[in-house]
């Protein structure tokens, strides 16, 4: 059976384990790649990573998202903008029109 992952601060991603999450602390980048790693070697089918933490590794992402499993999702932050903005990006690739943000 496949997991699902969170990877980010204790303080940010702990929650998570109350709805059956893998959760794995991360304060750094180093660690975040360390703990994305581990993850899809544990099986995990989707990892969530914070966005500040994603923001630091694209690269790495961009590499360990060529296989197909594990997808790995930022999870949007308000203060960074860089969450909100790869979520922007995957309504617009998958429904063709920015259906969330609309600029106006």
């Amino acid at each position: 059976m496949y997991k699902i992952g969170v990877v980010g601060p204790k303080d940010q991603v702990l929650a998570f384990m109350a709805a059956g999450f893998t959760v794995y602390d991360a304060g750094d980048s180093r660690a975040a790649l360390t703990a994305l790693k581990k993850g899809k070697s544990e099986g995990c089918a989707i990892l969530y990573i914070t966005a500040a933490l994603a923001g630091e590794l694209e690269e790495e992402i961009a590499q360990l998202s060529a296989d197909t499993l594990p997808a790995i999702v930022t999870l949007p932050e308000m203060e960074s903008g860089y969450g909100t903005a790869q979520l922007k990006r995957a309504v617009e690739r998958a429904v063709g029109a920015d259906i969330i943000f609309r600029d106006a």
